[in-house]
């Protein structure tokens, strides 16, 4: 047989159950612009009679069993792994943007322009070699064009020192977010031990480890206690309430690619980090220290721009032999080979070094002249000390005593631009296919960037439509539980006025 008091007790627990869902229901409207915010429902389950033996043919109400965070791992742990990748191509587009606009375009560039310049005042040279005032408007040319090319390098050497202060920046945010996702690891699981809720710090959690996954390419799991353990490369990041930390060092190697830059490893094992293949901080170190065709970065583009100083220099200054498609050769003369005014016999001078040195100190600066040539980049090449000292050295005769003729500069002038310098290609075409395969480079990177962040955003939506908090739903559940509150209390009131009769009854 039931209890006496049965119906007002079920009613009570019918109030509170309501007022739950209503305070839950109003947690989450105010929550609906949190960011990692997931919405909570409320679980409750029927309560049967108070024992088995019971008479009682109506059980006792309605109990609150918890209050859930609606949430899919599985699609966190996709996103993470997508917002990896996505964070690792962002870096690339944005860099090789950089990259693309210090080479500039086809169309329009500082040193395919100040090479077209340079070559305009040759020619006008050639209608009046011995004009000394023309001579000293070619030296400035030439050093502008120098000037063009170092400052080319010294800008891929700012942005290969602006993704190496990324590097470090990237480390230090690394280990702040294992911190706290391992201090956060901390509270939930003695939360979840004493039976209290869990769902704000998780979701804290969440939004943290959303962050690092754009760092560096993650591996998550989830204990029975609801910490994360997170590993990097197959090495743990963060286990329970435990994180291991990462620091960065001076490279010393000479050998390495990343000499002078900073390197990355575990701070209690001292073991190289392996940043895998995804996350911006792959990305970082990829286009800072990436030298090959296969993996492109600054110091790749650098190389191209070097090779393409120092051939040149080495064309312009000791000529070129060129074959045709019949297989007959052609020699255009170098400056080498040119006479100055003057001069009684060929001068022999460098136009082009490096570091504003001598002709002959360039010469001795090798073993040979493919060695004093490896010594040119673009970063240093400029006008010999020779030209710069005295313009009438300025080859332009082909033969001493010859001061109208011209054979020598008009060969150079070919040199400019019109001679083959590197197999197939001219001075511009050279240069035109760095920036050529440059702008390709550049617009791969942003076409791979954005399909990985189409399907970043794609995942991260079919979560937040899983996670996130509707307020048209949110409302039908504000109605829903007001209704049931309503009732609830209309069954205390009506319970209460059969308890006032009964006892009425009773004592009179």
């Amino acid at each position: 047989m039931a209890s006496t008091f049965a119906g007002l007790s079920i009613a009570n627990r019918g109030l509170t159950a309501a007022q739950v869902g209503l305070t839950v229901t109003t947690n989450n409207m105010s929550n609906i612009d949190t960011d990692g915010y997931s919405r909570q429902v409320v679980s409750q389950t029927s309560i049967g009679p108070a024992a088995v033996y019971s008479s009682s043919l109506v059980g006792n109400g309605v109990e609150v069993t918890s209050v859930d965070r609606v949430n899919s791992f599985r699609l966190n742990q996709k996103y993470w792994q997508e917002n990896s990748s996505a964070s690792e191509l962002e870096v690339t587009s944005n860099y090789m943007e950089k990259i693309e606009d210090v080479f500039g375009t086809t169309d329009s560039s500082d040193i395919s322009e100040a090479l077209d310049t340079f070559e305009a005042e040759l020619e006008t040279l050639a209608d009046d070699p011995t004009n000394e005032s023309i001579r000293k408007i070619v030296l400035s040319y030439a050093k502008s064009f120098c000037d063009t090319l170092n400052t080319a390098a010294e800008d891929l050497e700012s942005i290969r020192d602006q993704l190496n202060t990324e590097v470090n920046t990237a480390v230090e945010e690394i280990n702040s977010y294992a911190s706290q996702i391992a201090e956060l690891n901390r509270q939930i699981s003695t939360a979840s031990a004493s039976g209290a809720s869990t769902n704000e710090l998780e979701d804290q959690r969440d939004v943290i480890v959303d962050k690092l996954s754009g760092l560096v390419g993650i591996s998550v799991t989830e204990a029975d206690d609801s910490t994360y353990t997170i590993t990097v490369d197959g090495v743990t990041l963060v286990k329970g309430d435990e994180a291991n930390e990462l620091e960065c060092y001076t490279v010393t190697d000479s050998d390495s690619d990343s000499y002078g830059m900073y390197g990355i490893r575990w701070a209690e094992s001292g073991k190289d980090f392996d940043s895998g293949d995804s996350g911006s901080l792959t990305g970082y170190l990829q286009m800072r220290d990436g030298s090959t065709a296969d993996s492109k970065g600054v110091v790749y583009y650098m190389n191209q721009l070097d090779k393409f100083a120092q051939t040149f220099a080495q064309a312009f200054n000791e000529g070129v032999t060129v074959t045709s498609d019949s297989g007959t050769e052609t020699t255009y003369s170098g400056h080498v080979d040119g006479v100055g005014i003057d001069d009684d016999e060929t001068t022999g001078i460098r136009f082009f070094t490096y570091d504003d040195v001598s002709s002959a100190d360039f010469v001795d600066s090798g073993s040979d002249l493919e060695e004093a040539y490896s010594n040119i980049t673009a970063a240093n090449i400029s006008v010999s000390k020779d030209i710069q000292d005295d313009t009438t050295k300025i080859a332009a005769s082909s033969t001493a005593g010859e001061e109208s003729n011209t054979d020598v500069l008009d060969d150079l002038i070919d040199i400019c631009s019109d001679v083959n310098i590197s197999g197939n290609s001219t001075a511009t075409e050279m240069y035109n296919l760095i920036v050529a395969t440059v702008a390709g480079d550049s617009a791969s990177a942003e076409t791979a960037y954005s399909s990985k962040s189409a399907t970043a955003t794609y995942i991260n939506t079919s979560r937040t439509s899983v996670s996130g908090v509707s307020s048209d739903e949110e409302t039908v559940n504000l109605t829903t539980y007001q209704s049931a509150y309503a009732a609830s209390a209309s069954m205390v009131s009506a319970w209460s006025e059969i308890y006032d009769t009964t006892i009425s009854m009773v004592d009179d």
